[in-house]
C-alpha cells in the first residue's frame, strides 16, 4: 500500500512557525490526527498527509496569506536541519546539496511524494513533484517547498538559488539554477568546522540509523500481523486489479467453493461467479463509483450448498496501484438469530391478543349455538320435518344458513390464527399489500376497539414482492403498538386510522394514532432489539426492531413520525412488482 503520511519534521517546523507567530496551535490542530507533544519530540513519526496539508490550510488563513513568508523566515533563522549543516563543510557545493536535498531527505520525509529529477548539467536541474491522485492536493505545500529550493543554499553560506515555478494539479516543476560554490578560504572554514563536529555527527548519524531501523522492524511488524489477520478471518477478502485477482483469503476461496485463496489470483474478473448475480458488471460498478457498494447474494460453500452472504466492495489502493477490495461474510448465524427473534415476537404478539381472538372465535360459535338450539326446540314440538308448516320450513333453512356462516367465520378465524402461527423462514411471492392489512386487523380489532376507534381506508395500491404472512406481523406490531399506547379512557376520542395507497412506484401501508406521542429520546431508541417503553408483561422490544427488519428484507422501508402531544405515524413503503409497476406506466401514457 502506498504511503499516506509524512515524517513529523515538516510538520514539528510547521507547529513551531504557528507558536512563533501566536497561533492557537490547539485550536489549529482540533480534529487532525496529530499528537502535537509527540511531534516536537520526535523527527520520525508518522503524520497522516491529510493532517498536515489541513493544519497548513489552517495555517494561511490565520496569518491572512502570509504563512509562505512566515516559514521562510523561521527556515532561515531556527535553520531545522542543523545535522546538515554540521557536515556542510564536506557538502559545500550547491551540486551536492541538491543532491542530498533531492535523493535524500526530500523522498525521506515526504514518502508520499514522487520525484522525479533531471539534471540540466551544470547550469542546474529540473525537479517534479507529484502527489497521489487519492490524497488532498496542496498548493501551499508546493509554494513552501519553491522557498527551501530557492533559500536552501544560504544554510550553507551559499547565494540564494535562481528559481522558476510552475504549478499544475497536485504537482508542481522546479527550474532550479546552481548559485556560485563557495571561495576556497570558505571552504577551508568548513573542512576544519566539519572535522571538528565530524564524531558527533557520526554518533547522531548512527542514532538516526537505529530509530530509522526499529521504525522499518515495526512496519514489517505490522504489515505481517495485519496479513496473518486477513488470511484467519472468517470473513472472505478479495483485492482485485484492473481485471484480475491480485489477493484472496481462503475463507472467500471457500465461500466461491474453491479450496484456497491461491486458486483465485491471478483469475479475470469474468471468471467470477455467484450463483444468480451479474458479479463482474457489480464490480465494475463499485471500481468506477468509488464508494461502497453493498448486496446480499447466495454463495456456494464446499458441498455444493448455498451459503447466505453480505458482500461489499471499496476502491481503494493496493501496493502503490488502483484497486477494488472486496470483503464477504456468512450470515447463516446472523439469519437464524433474525429467524428466531422473528419466531419469538410473533408468538408474544399471539399471547398478547389471546383474549381478543377468543372473543372473536366465541362471537360466531355463540351464533352458531342460537341457531342450533331453535332448531332443537323446534324438532322437539315437530319430531317430523314433514309436520313442519312452510314458515317453519324458511325458519329453519334460515337458521341453517345463519349457522353456516357463524361456521365460516371461525374457520375463518382459526385459518388466520395457524397462518400467523406457523414458524420458519418465507419467501417473497407477488401479494396485494391489502390482504396481509386485512388479517392483520381481524386480528387486532378486539384489542384496538377495547381503546379507540378504528377507521379504516384501504385503496389499491398495486403489487408487491413479500410474504403476506410477515407483512402481516409487521401491520400487526404496528396495531398493537398503537392500542398500548392509548387508554380506555379516552375511546371515545381515541383513534386509530389504517390506510393503503400508492406513490409513483412504491405501495404504502400507514398505521396512525392521535395518542401521547414519542419523545425525541425515544424516537432515536425505539429500532433497538429489547427497547421497550411499556409496562412489564405488555412487550418483550423486539415488535419494531424486527418489524424493520422483514420490511427492509423486502427492499423496503419502515418509518416512524412521532412527537410528544402529537401521536405517532408508521409508514411502510414497499417497492411496487416490476411487472405492475410497467403495466401501470403504460397505462398512464395511453
Amino acid at each position: 500500500m502506498a504511503a499516506r503520511y509524512i515524517l513529523s519534521q515538516p510538520m514539528a517546523l510547521a507547529v513551531e512557525v504557528a507558536i512563533d507567530e501566536g497561533l492557537d496551535v490547539e485550536a489549529l490542530t482540533r480534529g487532525l490526527d496529530v499528537d502535537v507533544k509527540a511531534i516536537l519530540r520526535s523527527a520520525y513519526m508518522r503524520v497522516p498527509w491529510e493532517s498536515f496539508a489541513l493544519f497548513l490550510e489552517r495555517m494561511e488563513e490565520r496569518l491572512g496569506g502570509e504563512l509562505v513568508n512566515a516559514m521562510r523566515r523561521h527556515y532561515l533563522e531556527q535553520n531545522p536541519f542543523s545535522n546538515f549543516v554540521k557536515v556542510g563543510g564536506l557538502f559545500c557545493s550547491p551540486q551536492l546539496f541538491y543532491k542530498m536535498a533531492n535523493h535524500v531527505f526530500g523522498p525521506m520525509m515526504f514518502p508520499l511524494l514522487r520525484f522525479e529529477v533531471e539534471e540540466l548539467g551544470r547550469r542546474g536541474f529540473r525537479a517534479v513533484a507529484t502527489l497521489p491522485e487519492d490524497v488532498r492536493d496542496s498548493p501551499l505545500f508546493f509554494r513552501i517547498c519553491k522557498e527551501f529550493l530557492q533559500y536552501g543554499p544560504t544554510l550553507m553560506g551559499m547565494e540564494p538559488a535562481r528559481i522558476q515555478v510552475s504549478y499544475g494539479q497536485r504537482e508542481a516543476t522546479y527550474r532550479v539554477g546552481y548559485p556560485p560554490s563557495l571561495s576556497l578560504p570558505a571552504r577551508l572554514r568548513r573542512f576544519t568546522d566539519a572535522a571538528l563536529t565530524s564524531r558527533a555527527f557520526m554518533e547522531e548519524l548512527r542514532a538516526q540509523g537505529e530509530r530509522l531501523r526499529e521504525s522499518y522492524d515495526a512496519l514489517q511488524e505490522s504489515e505481517e500481523t495485519f496479513r496473518t489477520m486477513v488470511e484467519r478471518s472468517p470473513d472472505g477478502v478479495m483485492v482485485l486489479g484492473e481485471q484480475e485477482v491480485i489477493f484472496a483469503n481462503d475463507a472467500l476461496a471457500r465461500m466461491l467453493g474453491l479450496r484456497h485463496g491461491g486458486e483465485l489470483v491471478g483469475r479475470c474478473v469474468e471468471q467470477l461467479e455467484v450463483p444468480g448475480y451479474d458479479l463482474p458488471e457489480l464490480l465494475n460498478e463499485a471500481m468506477h463509483r468509488g464508494e461502497a457498494v453493498g448486496l446480499r447474494m447466495r454463495a456456494l460453500d464446499e458441498g455444493g450448498a448455498t451459503v447466505p452472504v453480505e458482500a461489499r466492495a471499496l476502491r481503494a489502493r493496493f501496493l502503490g496501484r488502483r484497486a477494488l477490495v472486496v470483503t464477504m461474510r456468512d450470515v447463516r448465524e446472523r439469519e437464524a438469530s433474525m429467524a428466531r427473534a422473528i419466531d419469538t415476537d410473533r408468538l408474544v404478539t399471539m399471547g398478547t391478543l389471546a383474549a381478543g381472538v377468543a372473543h372473536e372465535i366465541n362471537s360466531p360459535l355463540s351464533y352458531v349455538q342460537a341457531n342450533l338450539d331453535f332448531l332443537g326446540e323446534l324438532l322437539e314440538e315437530s319430531p317430523s320435518l314433514r309436520d313442519l308448516g312452510e314458515e317453519s320450513e324458511e325458519d329453519v333453512r334460515a337458521s341453517l344458513r345463519d349457522a353456516r356462516k357463524g361456521v365460516e367465520r371461525a374457520i375463518e378465524i382459526t385459518r388466520d390464527l395457524k397462518e400467523i402461527g406457523r414458524q420458519g423462514a418465507e419467501h417473497g411471492e407477488v401479494i396485494d399489500p391489502r390482504l396481509s392489512v386485512e388479517g392483520a386487523l381481524r386480528w387486532a380489532r378486539a384489542e384496538v376497539l377495547q381503546v379507540a376507534r378504528l377507521h379504516m381506508e384501504l385503496e389499491d395500491c398495486g403489487e408487491v414482492v413479500a410474504s403476506r404472512r410477515r407483512l402481516s406481523q409487521v401491520v400487526l406490531n404496528l396495531l398493537v403498538n398503537a392500542a398500548h399506547a392509548m387508554s380506555s379512557e379516552g375511546r371515545q376520542r381515541n383513534l386509530v386510522r389504517v390506510t393503503t395507497f400508492a406513490t409513483e412506484d412504491h405501495a404504502c401501508i400507514e398505521v396512525c394514532d392521535n395518542g401521547p406521542g414519542m419523545s425525541q429520546e425515544v424516537m432515536e431508541r425505539v429500532f433497538e432489539p429489547f427497547y421497550t417503553t411499556k409496562e412489564p408483561g405488555r412487550g418483550t422490544g423486539l415488535g419494531l426492531f424486527v418489524s424493520r427488519e422483514i420490511v427492509e428484507e423486502f427492499g423496503g422501508t419502515l418509518h416512524l413520525e412521532s412527537a410528544p402531544g402529537k401521536g405517532t405515524r408508521a409508514t411502510i413503503r414497499l417497492p411496487q412488482h416490476q411487472e405492475v409497476a410497467r403495466k401501470t406506466s403504460k397505462a398512464t401514457a395511453s
